[in-house]
């Protein structure tokens, strides 16, 4: 069960309504609706009974709110009662990416007396982790399609988000992939994949593919097979199987330790908004102004 389960599920409680709660929540309806049904799925009973008047707590419901409640103010007292950030450490979320780790161990490597923590997650993750102040900075990249609900949300949240540029969004596929050697793929070939995917992200590029925002692909069409959050596991299934994963096209090195090859997805709309938040008006720090110096010149042309 998730922490962002049971918030989503008090916020329902508190306004009544999905409508309501996800203007509370800085999101959409839909997304609102996700979260509460995969929190009934994981509980196998459903905690609101959806009337003319809006959301009521079933008996069900009633039973776990005190629960959900206190589990809520307990994880906000851990985190407001962090210790000081400790000195030469930089903390950081990211997205899945071999890139970002390798230019992680290269910043490591030109300050041996550097500490990293870092975190991998969805957006919705990173955004809150850097709210909280766990990370520093969160790289980040964002569907065209989602842009600006994000950019809405980063702001009442305090934080601002800064581009590093706009990259073409591509498949990833291994040598068992019909696409391992090709230099484009088509949207209409979309459809015909199967997929390994992200968790469900309201604000990522396939929001688990299931609601892919590139190009004229009916969501419903698009196969995903696979959904985690272990970069192993990913990295495993593209190397072992004929599955693919969307992703962006920013490769560092030029020549990765596997072989997975990035396939541009042909499309002028096939583009992704690349950056990273931080909070409003915070100055970035050494090493991470550094990290985003080397982000700047490995994804330019």
């Amino acid at each position: 069960m998730e922490l962002k389960q049971l918030e989503f599920f008090l916020m329902c409680v508190d306004c009544g309504s999905l409508g309501k709660a996800a203007e509370r929540l800085y999101t959409s309806q839909p997304n609102v609706s996700k979260v509460i049904r995969s929190l009934e799925e994981e509980l196998g009973n459903n905690v609101f009974e959806r009337t003319s008047r809006g959301l009521r707590l079933t008996p069900y419901g009633k039973s776990i709110y005190d629960y959900a409640l206190n589990t809520v103010k307990n994880a906000n007292l851990i985190l407001n009662s962090r210790s000081t950030r400790k000195k030469n450490t930089l903390y950081i979320s990211t997205y899945q990416s071999n890139s970002i780790s390798n230019l992680l161990v290269n910043l490591y490597k030109s300050h041996e007396d550097l500490n990293i923590e870092h975190r991998q997650g969805t957006v919705e993750e990173i955004i809150t982790q850097v709210e909280h102040g766990i990370s520093e900075i969160g790289i980040l990249y964002i569907s065209q399609k989602r842009i600006n609900t994000f950019l809405s949300i980063v702001s009442r949240k305090g934080l601002e988000f800064v581009v590093l540029g706009k990259l073409k969004a591509c498949i990833y596929a291994g040598p068992n992939s019909p696409f391992y050697n090709a230099e484009t793929v088509r949207f209409e070939t979309l459809p015909k994949l199967k997929y390994i995917s992200g968790l469900n992200d309201f604000f990522s590029v396939d929001d688990g593919i299931g609601h892919i925002s590139l190009g004229p692909v009916n969501p419903d069409e698009l196969q995903s097979v696979v959904c985690t959050n272990s970069e192993h596991l990913s990295i495993n299934f593209l190397l072992k199987t004929d599955l693919v994963s969307i992703g962006m096209k920013f490769d560092y090195p030029k020549k990765g330790q596997y072989k997975i090859k990035n396939v541009s997805i042909e499309g002028d709309d096939s583009y992704l908004t690349f950056g990273y938040v931080i909070e409003e008006g915070q100055k970035l720090s050494e090493y991470a102004n550094e990290l985003v110096t080397y982000i700047q010149k490995a994804i330019k042309p």
